[in-house]
């Protein structure tokens, strides 16, 4: 491939390999956390640019003096190619990174925010964020990408593994976890907690500050700022990608957008998924289940 978007899945399952480079990857597993850190770790597109405009928000009262969000909230496995340091200091403290990996493989010794997000609509999200990018648009069908893509990924990888690992740590004083649906419903009693574990002091002054930055509006307003135009502009070529590409991690922000998507037996193998990897573990037969334990 020269230059060209995947037309199928098999496309881009090699496109995927070379989104970052072995060393990049070596060189984030080998990175030490200092205690005080805070990780931002959610699944692919499960709230996680989100979450870091609003800890970066918190941290520096509101400063939008960045040209990506990645740029100020470093991926960890990224930052080796995308020529960041990980081992600098940041503008403000606690230095802040964004991961997707589960808390099996996370670098340790420092502190964790993990956002949740239903997986049928965190399959969408990635659906439409690769489509265009990585896929040429339209070019491979929804259920294809699903079944193929998502639905293929065995532990350590993969959706489920990634939940029960982090909810496996529910108790654990140094992990945060929150769900995106709550977030949606509910932010002002959520938003007191994130400053709390980020030991942050929150007043009526930084509540609207961050109400309004990290708002859907204001974030689609400012979306050259997350758009991951860094990774594009570094990894494209490598990928064999056109150096050019308009997507957006900043999306429609919905729950339960999947409804237009799926099909009934795809639901029925989805929710299958459920109940072999994260119903043994946590007793919870659905995602629904899930929303009443994690506040």
């Amino acid at each position: 491939m020269n230059n060209t978007r995947a037309t199928n899945v098999d496309e881009l399952q090699i496109i995927l390999g070379k989104l970052f480079t072995p060393e990049s990857k070596t060189h984030g597993s080998a990175f030490t956390p200092r205690a005080s850190d805070v990780i931002i770790a959610p699944y692919s597109k499960c709230g996680t640019t989100w979450m870091q405009q609003i800890a970066h928000c918190l941290c520096t009262r509101g400063s939008m003096a960045f040209a990506e969000i990645t740029a100020v909230v470093p991926w960890i496995d990224a930052a080796y190619d995308l020529d960041l340091h990980l081992d600098a200091d940041q503008v403000a403290t606690p230095r802040l990174f964004k991961s997707h990996l589960s808390w099996d493989a996370i670098p340790t010794g420092g502190r964790y925010i993990c956002v949740l997000r239903h997986p049928f609509d965190a399959l969408v999200s990635l659906y439409k964020f690769f489509d265009g990018w990585l896929m040429e648009s339209g070019a491979i069908g929804f259920d294809d990408f699903a079944r193929r893509l998502y639905l293929q990924r065995q532990p350590p990888d993969g959706y489920w593994h990634h939940l029960v690992s982090w909810c496996l740590q529910r108790d654990n004083p140094n992990v945060l976890l929150l769900c995106y649906e709550h977030l949606k419903v509910d932010f002002d009693n959520q938003l007191p907690r994130i400053a709390s574990f980020l030991d942050v002091h929150m007043d009526d002054e930084l509540l609207s500050i961050v109400k309004e930055q990290s708002s859907l509006p204001f974030m689609r307003l400012h979306n050259k700022q997350f758009d991951d135009h860094l990774t594009r502009d570094k990894r494209n070529q490598a990928m064999g990608l056109p150096l050019f590409s308009n997507t957006s991690k900043v999306g429609q922000g919905a729950s339960g957008a999947h409804r237009d998507y799926f099909s009934t037996e795809l639901e029925q193998l989805m929710a299958e998924r459920w109940r072999q990897e994260v119903t043994p573990r946590l007793d919870w037969k659905n995602y629904e289940e899930l929303l009443l334990v994690i506040p």
